[in-house]
């Protein structure tokens, strides 16, 4: 499968985990500065540096960051209407594969992180969707990001698609599902995810 713009994948995550000071305040940024403060003391943990530790301080990281992400509403839309298609079991089997993927993809980023930073430009909420606009800072270049949100039953706002330089990460990965589908069948998609997980 193709891959989204090598800038997504290395600073897709590291937005929401290392802000400048906001420009605003809000209960959906709230709930994402919890999260930041917890990565930041795992990465600084000198029990979980290095090599030795790879396995934990992964793990560790994983457990607090894709709190932050809705797999299961990412997958029904990367599927789009291939979701309804598909039985309980394969419904959830795909969730678990989509998850590991883009957990594979973002934690070895996040270990990568080499200061950038992270300036949040504005924020839309509309009913139970949010939309909060960013854009990465380095010494080179500005990269905008922006992050799509929902609302779950408990208050809390989980991220299902990330938008980089106007690409969605949730519409890219419906092409190629999509593209897979139409060419071969869910079998093959299946496959190809397994394979690229263990890649």
């Amino acid at each position: 499968m193709k891959q989204v713009k090598t800038a997504a994948l290395i600073f897709c995550a590291i937005c929401i985990l290392f802000p400048m000071t906001p420009c605003f305040a809000s209960s959906v940024q709230d709930q994402l500065q919890v999260t930041i403060g917890k990565i930041i003391e795992i990465l600084k943990d000198p029990a979980l540096k290095g090599e030795a530790a790879t396995q934990q301080r992964r793990e560790t990281l994983r457990k607090v960051i894709f709190e932050q992400f809705n797999f299961e509403k990412m997958s029904q839309l990367c599927l789009g209407k291939h979701w309804k298609e598909r039985t309980d079991e394969e419904k959830k089997e795909f969730i678990e594969l989509f998850g590991k993927l883009l957990e594979d993809t973002y934690i070895s980023k996040i270990e990568g992180y080499t200061n950038e930073k992270v300036e949040y430009l504005k924020e839309v909420i509309t009913d139970k969707r949010a939309q909060v606009n960013t854009k990465i800072i380095t010494e080179k270049i500005e990269i905008p990001i922006d992050y799509r949100l929902y609302q779950e039953k408990d208050g809390s706002w989980k991220v299902y698609d990330i938008v980089i330089e106007g690409v969605s990460l949730v519409g890219n990965y419906r092409s190629q599902f999509d593209e897979i589908l139409q060419r071969d069948n869910y079998e093959k998609l299946i496959e190809e995810l397994k394979k690229k997980i263990q890649e």
